[in-house]
């Protein structure tokens, strides 16, 4: 079945002429972002996530955006300690809802920029182009130890990151096999498909 083209501006604007857009963030944490322990703080359960991402759609919100946590905070409260990994936390939101955005929230030196790229177009499928990336560098020490790996410097992360991202871009758009000689990485025979859905591009927000 042919799949209708999504503008650009479709993208842009989250589907809304809403010139502020509210959303919900945080909701795939416990806690979200309330470090406190009063008995109705946020669960951050797939129960309540789903039912607040459902609210959030039928009464006209714009978007939902997920923290990348991997450990949380150590303390009474249990902050973040608890969380749902958001590029999948994504998919299920996005076929659980008709109308809402969704974004996923990646860490650029923890996920392959090519794993990453079928993960993503695959919730923009699931969605039917209601997906957005939110790309983020880090900055936990301790959870880049979980992976083994040590946190880089500020400016090191973000070039790491220009070259993460193009290469996304690259499968996402280009038609014919390409190789990456980059100084993170060096990648031979590229290719991707499908493309994102309606064939634009799924919108990028950056958090600093």
């Amino acid at each position: 079945m042919d799949v209708a083209a999504i503008p650009v501006s479709e993208r842009l604007s989250l589907g809304t002429r809403n010139k502020l857009k509210l959303g919900v963030f945080c909701a795939n944490v416990a806690s979200g972002v309330n470090a406190t322990v009063v008995p109705e703080r946020w669960s951050g359960s797939w129960a309540d996530n789903l039912r607040v991402a459902r609210q959030a759609d039928e009464v006209g919100m714009d978007f939902l955006l997920p923290l990348g946590a991997w450990r949380g905070f150590p303390g009474a409260t249990g902050y973040q300690q608890t969380s749902f990994e958001t590029l999948t936390w994504a998919a299920a939101t996005l076929a659980a809802t008709r109308r809402i955005f969704v974004f996923g929230t990646v860490h650029v030196p923890l996920f392959h920029p090519v794993v990453a790229a079928k993960q993503m177009v695959t919730c923009d499928h699931v969605g039917e182009g209601r997906f957005g990336l939110n790309i983020v560098v880090g900055g936990k020490p301790l959870e880049f130890e979980m992976f083994g790996r040590p946190l880089a410097e500020h400016e090191l992360r973000y070039a790491q990151a220009q070259e993460w991202i193009t290469i996304v871009r690259r499968l996402w758009t280009d038609d014919d096999d390409f190789d990456f000689p980059g100084e993170y990485y060096q990648l031979k025979a590229e290719r991707s498909k499908p493309k994102p859905y309606g064939g634009t591009m799924p919108l990028l927000l950056n958090a600093g």
